[in-house]
């Protein structure tokens, strides 16, 4: 049972890694535009670091399951 709990949170850890990246990108093409939008830009960096922050809460219930 704990093994099927690790696994399942870490397929949505690695679902949250993938928007992550995907965030990252759009900041960068926002970034090379001739004239950024630096309030899109903002609002992807602030979306960026609540799927971070998920992201560590999650990693941490693994730990604390595999190590229980």
């Amino acid at each position: 049972e704990r093994v099927d709990t690790i696994m399942s949170i870490q397929a949505h850890v690695d679902s949250l890694s993938e928007k992550r990246s995907q965030i990252k990108e759009q900041i960068t093409a926002e970034m090379n535009h001739p004239s950024p939008n630096f309030e899109t830009i903002t609002k992807l960096k602030k979306q960026n670091l609540v799927l971070k922050e998920e992201m560590q809460r999650y990693l941490t219930t693994i730990n604390k399951t595999a190590s229980a």
